[in-house]
């Protein structure tokens, strides 16, 4: 799976992108311990979530080619993603969008890496 960062999404993460981060996208399933509720409609919703390079993040061990490093995220989830995944940035928001429109247009920046 491949997702394309937009430079004004880069613009956004690059504090986190600096190679001394692993990057995760998390769908906010309740799943975990960086998820705090389930949802149980039919939204959607992912996190960015950025951790130390060592965290334990035995739930996220999909790899998703980006082009700024591989990010990982929960296997079990790849159905709810799309091909072709772009993150941008519009109206200050993080939007998640694939081959069948936007999937989330507010995907929520979580910095972990001091839990």
């Amino acid at each position: 799976m491949e997702m394309t960062i937009t430079l004004a999404a880069y613009d956004k993460l690059k504090p986190y992108l600096d190679g001394k981060n692993k990057m995760l996208l998390s769908q906010d399933d309740g799943v975990g311990p960086f998820s705090k509720a389930g949802y149980c409609s039919l939204e959607v919703a992912f996190d960015i979530i950025a951790v130390k390079p060592m965290a334990d993040t035995p739930d996220y061990q999909a790899v998703l080619k980006t082009n700024y490093g591989d990010w990982y995220y929960k296997d079990y989830t790849k159905s709810q993603l799309d091909d072709n995944l772009k993150l941008d940035l519009k109206n200050n928001n993080l939007v998640l969008s694939g081959a069948s429109g936007i999937l989330d247009n507010n995907v929520q920046l979580k910095d972990m890496t001091n839990v």
